[in-house]
């Protein structure tokens, strides 16, 4: 079967569209979905929303797209039949092809898949049962693609992959990455594919935007508003969690400290708790803002009597570290002092902890909640433009940290290293500037690292993923 839609594709874009486009559209502030937001997939989830290949998740509203759910067979079909038809004429239902289908919504799409030899059932040999509430994998998500649009692999002694020699979509995954359709599951290296892997319906959007050569639609600017930087708990895989940063755009002329507590106080957003590396937060919920004052360079905060419930040592530093950075980080405040239900604090909660002396960034370096390498802005999320000037804190080996920026694919798009404030076991301060031309919006990661003495390898890597305007 030749696809109409990429016979339309080479003949009037060229084989180069199949890879993400190096421009966008910028998209209505609040975004069609209001749970992809901070998404690294959130560009190409608009991207389908625009070309109508998706209309949500949970009808009538449709205002959510359930990004880190695993995208169905049944939903897989509906998605492929309206992406042929973005370009082409209607895909006419088949005869029923399946016998466990009957009660799905999606049967027409399936059908008519069924007959252009898209899909071809779950039960082999027989073939008549379709599976459709069974998630899709990425080996068999590469085999629908491949023979919805006849990809092809040009160089087929080419192995790209380590982990998908046994598998038997092996030729499907190699065409898609061939086609630029697919770029790996293990970014910067990308030698692996993770076939058996579950596709995500946010992973599905970046799939399609790539096959249709769709322009991705970024998040709109937020020039017009004013950053706040609370720190939640980043829990990345290799270690962790650590305090980090996340980006807060609010209303400008409101006071941002305490509009910065507010945001510390209402916690990650369900999308960064979603994605991965994972952001979660030691505040307890429903822990209020009773009081913020700023004198003398000490900001005194009043939070109510939940703010001290439960949890051990570690919990109760890492609570104390969210609260001290979220404030530290305004130029105005040096140090932070507890107050609960209008009590001030000298010892916090039942493990003891002596705050006495206010709370500022010493107060926390060697206790458990601050990495090696430490950056406080940019925060994730965080709209910049070059030069990218990163600040933070650091205790490296020889005094001396390297950094790497990284686009969305983990490619490389520039490298170097700087000589921070200590050398010894002590922390000290690090700051950098990045200077990189871009010529449209994109997501990309700022890589802090250093390398082991022993091999070389990169070791403490710290990644932030922020938006770099031009």
């Amino acid at each position: 079967m030749k696809s109409r839609l990429l016979t339309f594709l080479v003949a009037s874009l060229g084989l180069m569209t199949l890879s993400l486009p190096a421009w966008a559209v910028p998209v209505d502030p609040n975004g069609t979905f209001i749970d992809d937001d901070y998404s690294v997939h959130e560009a190409a989830i608009e991207a389908i929303a625009e070309a109508e290949i998706t209309r949500g998740c949970n009808p009538p509203l449709n205002d959510e797209y359930c990004p880190q759910d695993a995208i169905t067979r049944e939903q897989m079909a509906t998605f492929l039949q309206r992406a042929l038809e973005f370009d082409g004429p209607p895909l006419t239902p088949g005869d029923d092809a399946f016998v466990d289908d009957d009660d799905s919504l999606h049967e027409s799409a399936i059908n008519a898949l069924a007959a252009i030899d898209v899909i071809r059932g779950c039960n082999p040999p027989d073939n008549n049962e379709f599976c459709p509430g069974d998630p899709v994998t990425r080996g068999q998500m590469a085999a629908l693609l491949t023979r919805a649009f006849e990809f092809t692999d040009d160089d087929p002694d080419e192995d790209r992959f380590v982990d998908d020699d046994d598998s038997v979509f092996e030729g499907d995954i190699e065409a898609l990455a061939a086609a630029g359709v697919t770029l790996g599951c293990n970014p910067p290296d990308n030698d692996r594919y993770c076939p058996d892997d579950a596709v995500t319906r946010a992973q599905m959007a970046s799939f399609l935007t790539r096959t249709l050569g769709l322009a991705p639609l970024l998040p709109p600017s937020v020039a017009e508003a004013d950053l706040v930087r609370p720190f939640f708990m980043l829990d990345q895989p290799e270690d962790g969690p650590y305090l980090a940063a996340v980006a807060r755009y609010v209303d400008s002329g409101i006071d941002t400290p305490e509009q910065a507590v507010l945001a510390l106080l209402e916690g990650p957003s369900d999308a960064e708790q979603a994605q991965t590396p994972t952001f979660s937060t030691e505040v307890p919920f429903g822990t209020t803002l009773n009081d913020l004052t700023i004198a003398g360079g000490v900001a005194t905060v009043d939070l109510s009597d939940e703010y001290d419930d439960g949890g051990g040592s570690a919990t109760m530093l890492a609570r104390l570290g969210q609260l001290s950075f979220t404030l530290t980080e305004f130029p105005e405040i040096d140090s932070v002092e507890l107050e609960l239900d209008g009590s001030p604090i000298d010892i916090f909660s039942s493990e003891g902890i002596d705050i006495s002396d206010g709370l500022d960034p010493d107060f926390f370096f060697g206790a458990g909640v601050v990495p090696e390498h430490f950056p406080t802005a940019p925060a994730w999320h965080e709209f910049v433009e070059a030069p990218v000037i990163v600040t933070g804190y650091s205790r490296a080996f020889e005094a001396t940290i390297q950094w790497q920026l990284l686009d969305d694919t983990g490619a490389l798009i520039t490298e170097g290293f700087e000589t921070t404030g200590s050398a010894g076991p002590d922390f000290g301060p690090m700051e950098f500037d990045i200077d990189v031309d871009v010529d449209t919006r994109q997501q990309v990661t700022i890589r802090i690292f250093e390398s082991s003495a022993q091999d070389g390898s990169p070791t403490d890597i710290r990644d932030t993923v922020v938006w770099l305007e031009p």
